[in-house]
């Protein structure tokens, strides 16, 4: 027998391997520790186990956060009676056992190093690194993320709400805007049209009494007017007024109040509402219902004061998601390329509709010829 240096030890006979069996330690043959298995229970404290998966390669073994009560087996040679185990990270010294399995109960989440060697030699060893997952609401990251989380909600929910004041003070400034164009342009040409009759009247009392009169009544009709026109503005910012159920009944009110007539001589109007049901379940927003209001009362008005009719008619319907409203008579009807303007404010009751149909994002058609009626339909979207 010879030595190589980085050759092997080749025994040339019988003797020779005899040597070395002789030479070779007793406590490094057949001395061996190996783990075979790991295992839970299925239901803690239960006597159904569930193995784990597991290699004898592995270098890390994961557990579920629900999987902390284990079973350790592992076999060693018949020489080594006894052995000493440690989960390093748990446990701070050695334990010594005759059994071939250890069992450990309610480990808490994080890593561990599972140690086992002879107890006469600690060179004899094995080990397995064990990693115990942790619930979702226990790991580092949870608390911040739900600090984040919540943060997110409560920014959401203020800046919602901002948005909804906001847009709460732009309607209320929207509607406070109207409300004093209105007043500025009704109410400031009616008050004019009464101050600059007054003075015509003051100056024809003594010259021309009849003259006079005639300036009184008209500043009679003009008061009564404005009158007209502040009961219109206060019930259309009315939110008692939101239905269409009152929208309606305020129509037949101006209705019946327009074509209403004491004198047996004149001429008795007949005025009919058809109203469809799906038209009493809307409701429309404070700046529509006024828009939508006037222009009926001008349609309605100048049916009454400027057509000559003995029928008019009134038609509310649903068109998809249109609202309809169609007014028409049997009047003497006019051109509506070349009006000619019987009231003189010279024809600013059609612009203004128009103008009102536009902020209702509708259309308002007028058909007309001489001698054959009008009717005037509005369409705008609810």
């Amino acid at each position: 027998m010879y030595f190589m240096p980085g050759a092997c030890i080749m025994p040339r006979s019988k003797h020779s391997l005899l040597f070395l069996l002789l030479v070779i330690p007793n406590c490094l043959i057949g001395k061996t520790i190996q783990i075979d298995s790991v295992v839970s229970p299925a239901i803690a404290y239960s006597n159904r186990l569930e193995t784990i998966s597991f290699r004898q390669f592995d270098s890390t073994l994961i557990l579920k956060h629900d999987q902390n009560f284990f079973f350790i087996y592992f076999h060693t040679s018949d020489s080594l009676s006894q052995v000493e185990y440690q989960l390093q990270g748990l446990e701070t010294y050695f334990l010594t056992t005759n059994n071939r399995y250890v069992y450990y109960t309610n480990v808490p989440d994080g890593q561990y190093t599972f140690l086992v060697r002879s107890k006469t030699n600690p060179k004899i060893r094995q080990q397995l690194a064990i990693t115990i997952e942790s619930l979702a609401w226990q790991k580092w990251w949870f608390s911040p993320l739900v600090f984040l989380f919540v943060s997110s909600i409560i920014g959401l929910v203020f800046y919602f709400f901002y948005l909804y004041r906001i847009r709460q003070f732009l309607r209320l400034q929207q509607t406070r805007d109207r409300i004093a164009r209105d007043l500025h342009d009704d109410m400031g040409s009616y008050l004019s049209s009464i101050s600059i009759l007054s003075q015509s009247a003051q100056r024809s009392v003594t010259k021309d009494p009849a003259k006079a009169q005639a300036t009184l009544d008209r500043i009679g009709q003009t008061a009564r007017q404005v009158m007209d026109s502040m009961g219109d503005i206060v019930w259309s910012i009315n939110p008692d007024h939101d239905s269409m159920t009152q929208v309606i009944a305020r129509m037949s009110d101006v209705a019946s109040t327009l074509f209403a007539t004491g004198d047996e001589s004149s001429t008795r109007v007949s005025c009919q509402f058809e109203v469809s049901d799906e038209v009493r379940q809307i409701r429309l927003s404070a700046e529509n219902r006024r828009d939508f209001f006037l222009i009926y009362k001008e349609a309605i008005t100048n049916a009454a004061k400027y057509a000559q009719a003995s029928q008019v008619g009134v038609r509310l319907g649903c068109e998809g998601s249109l609202l309809c409203l169609e007014v028409s008579d049997n009047g003497r009807g006019f051109d509506p390329q070349h009006p000619v303007f019987l009231n003189p404010s010279g024809g600013n009751g059609l612009r203004n509709m128009q103008n009102r149909a536009a902020l209702l994002n509708g259309s308002l058609t007028i058909q007309s010829e001489p001698g054959q009626g009008t009717t005037l339909t509005l369409r705008f979207t609810v």
